[in-house]
């Protein structure tokens, strides 16, 4: 199995760049959206998340929402969210790669520093992108704010440390057009 790493910091360009391996037949794994079931829907970690920050609501669900006010209020917060989430995030995810069949898998994981709890052979890719240019795709989503995109970015590690543990760097100032390009130069090296 081939195992591709999307990595980058917030706005980057990360979905978009990992759609470009999904167009050459890569099976695409988006780790929020695998976080996001497993806090709606894992029983251990809803009570370890309620038992932490009372946050049920009337139905008995947490609201992402909710959680998300919670997260960007400290970052005592977010780490104890992350102790909470990433052990059965990271088993979930071990799973899913072990029972896999594709032979080639594209991964989006915003958060590089958790790579080590992988436990398959993996190439990560990250994008760097200035800032000005992260914040106006932040803040184009629905519902985004300048305040929440600078406290996101606070929280993730420096360009020079997803620079230090990536395999390969793209660039994605530009438009779609140079990033296609881009992408091409760089898959036509894992084909060889």
């Amino acid at each position: 199995m081939q195992l591709i790493i999307i990595s980058g910091k917030i706005g980057s360009g990360k979905s978009t760049l990992s759609k470009c391996f999904q167009r050459k037949g890569y099976h695409y794994i988006n780790s929020d959206s695998l976080a996001k079931n497993i806090i709606q829907g894992n029983k251990l970690v809803i009570n370890k998340l309620n038992q932490e920050f009372n946050i049920l609501n009337d139905d008995g669900k947490i609201s992402l929402k909710n959680l998300k006010v919670i997260l960007l209020s400290s970052e005592e917060n977010k780490n104890k969210i992350n102790a909470i989430v990433h052990p059965f995030f990271y088993k979930e995810l071990n799973l899913i790669l072990g029972k896999s069949n594709h032979k080639k898998i594209v991964l989006e994981l915003p958060l590089i520093e958790t790579r080590n709890n992988i436990k398959f052979n993996f190439i990560i890719v990250s994008i760097k992108t200035s800032l000005k240019i992260r914040e106006k795709r932040y803040l184009s989503q629905s519902e985004s704010k300048s305040e929440d995109f600078i406290i996101l970015n606070k929280y993730q590690k420096s360009s020079e440390y997803y620079e230090k543990y990536s395999d390969y760097l793209i660039s994605n100032n530009d438009t779609m057009e140079i990033l296609q390009i881009k992408f091409n130069e760089l898959y036509s090296k894992f084909k060889e």
